[in-house]
């Protein structure tokens, strides 16, 4: 199964502030450049999302964006979804390996994992197989990284590089060990 994390990050590597505010993304102006993430979502066949990112995309005031691609929010918690998305967003408490096998079994060939807790136990339990990091032409100087403390090294194969209009960069990672 091939498991993709995707992510937008300041120059310096940062996800969030230290307060969990993403202000400084917006930088990367979603409205006019896309910068591939419409294909993207397309290309997987679920999304794996943390409850903390849930939450914020369905508190950012923006419409739900990924179409009718099903979604899996990760929680150990209540979470309630709204009706109009109950066709396809579901909960679940599975850990990363159980869930992979889970959703493989139901025909799932590409995962998109979303969010900084959930991408870094799928990294640990070495899950993932692609990155595709879009770095934000500023510099925060401190914040929430992706992946955080590592407890070992993955190698890293450069797939390709985009630099788009805007002067947000984005490289392509496979994950080779």
């Amino acid at each position: 199964m091939r498991v993709t994390v995707y992510v937008g990050q300041s120059a310096d590597g940062f996800i969030a502030r230290p307060d969990g505010t993403l202000d400084f993304l917006d930088r990367m102006d979603p409205v006019d450049h896309d910068m591939g993430f419409g294909e993207f979502v397309q290309s997987v066949d679920a999304l794996v999302i943390g409850r903390n990112s849930f939450d914020f995309v369905m508190n950012s005031g923006h419409p739900w964006p990924y179409g009718d691609t099903p979604v899996i929010v990760v929680t150990s918690r209540p979470c309630e979804i709204p009706a109009a998305l109950r066709a396809t967003v579901e909960t679940t408490s599975l850990d990363p390996a159980a869930l992979r096998d889970h959703l493989a079994d139901r025909g799932h060939s590409h995962l998109y994992v979303d969010g900084a807790m959930t991408a870094r136990t799928w990294l640990h339990a070495d899950l993932v197989t692609d990155l595709v990091l879009t770095s934000v032409p500023v510099l925060v100087g401190e914040g929430l990284r992706v992946f955080g403390p590592l407890e070992r090294e993955p190698s890293l194969r450069h797939v390709d590089t985009t630099v788009f209009e805007n002067g947000c960069v984005q490289t392509r990672w496979a994950i080779v060990s």
